[in-house]
């Protein structure tokens, strides 16, 4: 199936009619001063009107608002072309409750964005530089340095920046057919980077974005409610998560979503690069479209507060996820991210009032390297479940953190509806898990590296899950407490596990 899959999507014609539209020949400026949205805009729309073709951008610099592309139109941007964002938030149209950035595209078929050149959103031009954003309510006071949490000296830290108005996505696709996005680079954004949403039979490949890691909201890529989607050879850092595959049907009166009630699935993500100060991959969210059928290979995560964050809460399920040649390395930030050194995060909660919780089953890891700086975390909350949920051919160490101080000993289950269960004191193993069926770990070693705080504990603690089977595994507690067993066990049943424990390697790390 998934080879039939890639083979559709290989096989996809994004090619556009010979006729080439150079926006020089209507007038649009290439100094980066003057506004050229009318002349890029006249040139998309004659090379649409004349049944397609290319819109080509040469070298130069190109101030605009919003751009609408349209059926059959190729935007091409020749090397040293840059389509540069305005300050200036007259230049953006308004799409729902909020202004569209750069590009805005809808319900199209065939329509696609190449070339070399890159696509600025100007984006710290739309923050308080001096000024960051801080946790602020109650959630505080469950944390273990209550007030303290994340505290620097001097300075921002690791941000983020408070934003001020500001255009949201800065390129979006929504409910159209046949796109392409390749060779570009996009650079600065203020809010959501790439948004395709609603769409189908979508191909991402050899893209960059190069985001600012102290500005908040600005996703690298995010694909909601689509399907058929193929995303290839990226390299994306971002401050907010860099890859966002979702079930939206609506997101809080943002650009782009038509409420529309589509399943989402056949999305493959391989040979990709990414940072973030929150999720390296994140799945789902406050979905009320289902998710299945997505594939990750050969993806590293580095640098960043989560690594792979699976999250349920609403109506949507996630389902049939495989991940294959997985590298993470996770660390605990300053700032208020969401996030806190986890490598793998998968939880199902409540998010929304009233609605029925979805659920999350059937979720493969096959060769994956976790480093990080807080426990790999599985949690549902006893209205849900997670299921089916199997790791082969895995090594999970868990570091010592500069930051445990000001940051270490918190487990960060954000956004839910649970009080005292969003962020909060807890003490640390190497792996997690709370309410769960069929649990699987094998062929693997759960490790330690130069931990010294008490509250890190087991290799793997486990709380009402049924079926959990550990096999040809290496594991031992916190080298803080070797008194511990390696595995620890509240309420499971049918549990079957072979746990190797070398004590003499244990000590040796200590000293």
């Amino acid at each position: 199936m998934r080879a039939l899959f890639c083979l559709l999507l290989s096989g996809l014609s994004f090619a556009s009619k010979s006729e080439v539209y150079n926006i020089m020949d209507f007038g649009a400026k290439n100094n980066g001063r003057e506004i050229t949205t009318v002349m890029i805009q006249n040139a998309i729309d004659m090379c649409y009107a004349k049944g397609g073709g290319t819109v080509f951008v040469p070298r130069g610099e190109y101030l605009t608002g919003t751009l609408n592309l349209r059926s059959n139109v190729e935007f091409h941007l020749g090397m040293g072309a840059v389509i540069k964002a305005s300050t200036d938030l007259s230049h953006y149209q308004k799409r729902m409750e909020h202004l569209a950035g750069l590009f805005y595209t809808e319900e199209a078929e065939n329509v696609s964005i190449t070339g070399p050149g890159k696509i600025w959103g100007n984006g710290i031009e739309f923050m308080y530089k001096d000024s960051a954003k801080v946790i602020r309510g109650e959630v505080n006071k469950f944390i273990r340095q209550k007030y303290d949490f994340r505290k620097v000296e001097s300075g921002l830290g690791d941000g983020p920046l408070m934003p001020k108005d500001r255009y949201h996505q800065m390129i979006v696709f929504s409910n159209c057919r046949k796109v392409l996005l390749s060779g570009f680079e996009c650079i600065d954004a203020p809010y959501w980077t790439i948004l395709i949403v609603h769409c189908d039979r979508v191909n991402v490949t050899g893209i960059s974005v190069d985001n600012n890691l102290m500005i908040p909201n600005n996703d690298g890529l995010d694909i909601v409610s689509s399907s058929n989607v193929n995303v290839s050879g990226c390299t994306i850092t971002s401050g907010d998560d860099a890859i966002v595959l979702a079930g939206y049907a609506h997101h809080f009166g943002d650009p782009g979503f038509k409420g529309i009630l589509r399943p989402s699935r056949n999305i493959n993500v391989s040979n990709c690069i990414l940072q973030s100060r929150s999720s390296g991959i994140r799945i789902g969210g406050w979905d009320q479209n289902h998710m299945s059928n997505y594939n990750f290979s050969n993806i590293t995560i580095f640098d960043s507060n989560c690594g792979i964050n699976i999250t349920v809460r609403d109506s949507g399920s996630v389902s049939n996820v495989n991940f294959s040649n997985i590298r993470i390395e996770t660390r605990l930030h300053t700032g208020d991210w969401w996030g806190n050194g986890e490598p793998i995060k998968i939880s199902a909660m409540r998010g929304v009032a009233g609605n029925r919780i979805g659920n999350i089953r059937n979720i493969f890891f096959n060769n994956i390297t976790c480093r990080g700086e807080n426990a790999i975390l599985l949690y549902a909350s006893k209205e849900t479940k997670l299921s089916n949920i199997f790791f082969s051919n895995f090594e999970f160490v868990l570091r010592q953190s500069s930051l445990d101080k000001e940051s270490g000993g918190n487990f960060d289950l954000r956004p839910n509806l649970i009080q005292g269960k969003e962020i909060y004191e807890s003490d640390v193993p190497v792996v997690y898990i709370e309410n769960g069926e069929n649990i699987k770990f094998d062929q693997g070693n759960i490790a330690w590296e130069g931990v010294f705080a008490e509250y890190y504990t087991y290799a793997l603690e486990a709380v009402k899950v049924r079926n959990l089977v550990i096999n040809n595994t290496t594991a031992s507690s916190s080298p803080s407490n070797m008194k511990l067993p390696a595995v620890s066990l509240r309420d499971c049943s049918d549990v079957i596990y072979n746990v190797q424990t070398d004590r003499r390697k244990k000590a040796e790390k200590i000293k």
